[in-house]
C-alpha cells in the first residue's frame, strides 16, 4: 500500500509539473518567404496577425545578403536605427522573446525598411493552467 501511495504521488506530481510547464515555440518569421522585402507590402503585418507569441518564444529571422535589429517604437515608424551596431546579420537570425508588450523589428538596410520589411509584434505573458 505504501508503493502505490508513493507512486500516486510521483504521478500526481508529474501531471501537475506538466501543466504548469509552457513548451516554447520558435515562430519562423515570414514563414517560407523569410525575411527580405516583401512582394506584398502586408505581409510581415499579416504574418503577425496569424501568430500568437507569448513570453519565451523565439523569432527565427532567414535571410540572405540583410540584417534584423530590434527597435524602438519611434525607429520602427521612422525606419531608423539609433543604436547601430544593435542588427543581427548572421542568418539565421533567432531572438529570444522574454518580456511581453510590443517588439519591433526593421532590417536596417538602405531602403529595405521603407519597402515594408519591417515587424510589429505584440507579445503576451503564457497563459497559466489552474486546478
Amino acid at each position: 500500500m505504501a508503493a502505490f501511495n508513493f507512486h500516486m504521488v510521483v504521478f500526481i506530481t508529474m501531471v501537475a509539473s506538466m501543466a504548469f510547464c509552457s513548451s516554447a515555440t520558435q515562430h519562423t518569421v515570414g514563414d517560407g518567404v523569410g525575411w527580405r522585402i516583401p512582394d506584398n507590402p502586408n505581409l510581415y503585418s499579416e504574418w503577425a496577425s496569424r501568430n500568437i507569441i507569448t513570453v519565451g518564444d523565439s523569432l527565427l529571422f532567414n535571410f540572405m545578403m540583410d540584417d534584423v535589429a530590434e527597435v524602438s517604437k519611434e525607429d520602427y515608424d521612422q525606419c531608423s536605427l539609433s543604436n547601430p551596431g544593435s542588427s543581427i546579420n548572421n542568418s539565421p537570425a533567432t531572438i529570444s522573446l522574454i518580456t511581453a508588450g510590443d517588439h519591433y523589428f526593421i532590417s536596417s538596410l538602405e531602403g529595405h525598411c521603407s519597402f515594408h520589411q519591417k515587424l510589429a509584434i505584440n507579445v503576451v505573458m503564457a497563459e497559466t493552467v489552474g486546478f
